[in-house]
């Protein structure tokens, strides 16, 4: 009886372990990078450096500083060529701030697309911060 009720038990341990009941971390893509954005009323667009995005989190970015007459940068989420990501959702940035970008990169292209954050200041100046195409 003992070795029937064991030989169960290890049965249904190997079960649950060879189905993927265990929890497999993944990796995501967090890390700060840093950019620096130049703006001018003639061009007033700009974006950081592209990135691989691995889950459906938001993007992060915190808007460090500004200059000139730069008081506040728009920021959405957009893919590495600049085409939309952010179905229609748009932030102000202003220095010290933090935001966390909605966007469907992951969803409508997959895990490992490239991405970046584009932005525009209708004045003449920069801004600089830190970026990441995952969150935590």
């Amino acid at each position: 009886m003992f070795k029937k009720k064991l030989a169960s038990l290890v049965a249904a341990g190997s079960l649950l372990v060879s189905t993927g009941v265990s929890t497999t971390v993944l990796a995501d893509n967090h890390g700060d990078t840093s950019w620096h954005n130049e703006y001018r009323v003639w061009s007033p667009n700009d974006h950081t450096p592209a990135r691989k995005k691995t889950n459906r989190t938001s993007y992060y970015n915190k808007t460090n500083s500004t200059h000139g007459n730069v008081g506040y940068i728009t920021i959405w989420a957009a893919l590495y060529d600049g085409r939309d990501a952010s179905g229609g959702h748009n932030y102000r940035s202003y220095a010290g701030t933090t935001t966390f970008l909605w966007n469907n990169a992951v969803e409508n292209h997959g895990s490992g697309i490239s991405v970046r954050i584009d932005s525009s200041s209708w004045s003449d100046g920069s801004a600089d911060g830190v970026w990441s195409p995952d969150s935590i």
